[in-house]
């Protein structure tokens, strides 16, 4: 039991070391990178004596920020047919300064879902601190409407390039 007990924690801290190595990067002025769900953590209110998951957030490191950068991101956001008449607030920061947010909303019509589609497209000057992205999807509403929200699948593009190096996108 002992041995049996000491194998779990080693495989324990073995998938969060893998789960550290595999921190996303964005290099300023490189290619897109895309975010799925499992890039995403959940942000949780305590309701009801229940977990709420009320949004998601990700944190990407940046590589090689200068002093102006055109922040370019877009994606989708499904839930699941039952509940996917929502809105979500998009917020994008990096290293605690905004740089862009979108109101999306996701749709439901005679049983087919339409999914939200957060779309933000910023120049931002000062910004060569900026070393790490914080992207927010929080659900919209009151905190019975965002239990009922549950989104299924996350897919947000993005891209960071110099002021001097504008072409292309997402």
């Amino acid at each position: 039991m002992k041995k049996l007990c000491i194998l779990v924690g080693m495989i324990g801290c073995m998938s969060q070391a893998y789960a550290l190595e595999q921190q996303k990067v964005v290099t300023v002025n490189q290619d897109v990178i895309t975010l799925s769900m499992a890039d995403f953590q959940p942000i949780t209110t305590n309701w009801a004596n229940r977990e709420v998951t009320t949004g998601y957030q990700a944190l990407i490191d940046v590589v090689g920020a200068e002093s102006s950068l055109v922040f370019q991101g877009k994606g989708e956001l499904t839930a699941r047919w039952f509940a996917s008449n929502f809105g979500m607030t998009a917020k994008v920061s990096c290293s605690g300064i905004p740089i862009g947010m979108d109101k999306v909303y996701g749709y439901r019509i005679n049983r087919v879902s339409t999914p939200a589609s957060p779309e933000i497209s910023e120049l931002r000057h000062n910004v060569g601190a900026c070393t790490q992205l914080k992207i927010e999807f929080n659900k919209e509403g009151s905190i019975s409407r965002q239990f009922y929200t549950r989104i299924q699948d996350i897919n947000f593009s993005l891209s960071v390039k110099g002021l001097n190096n504008t072409s292309g996108g997402v």
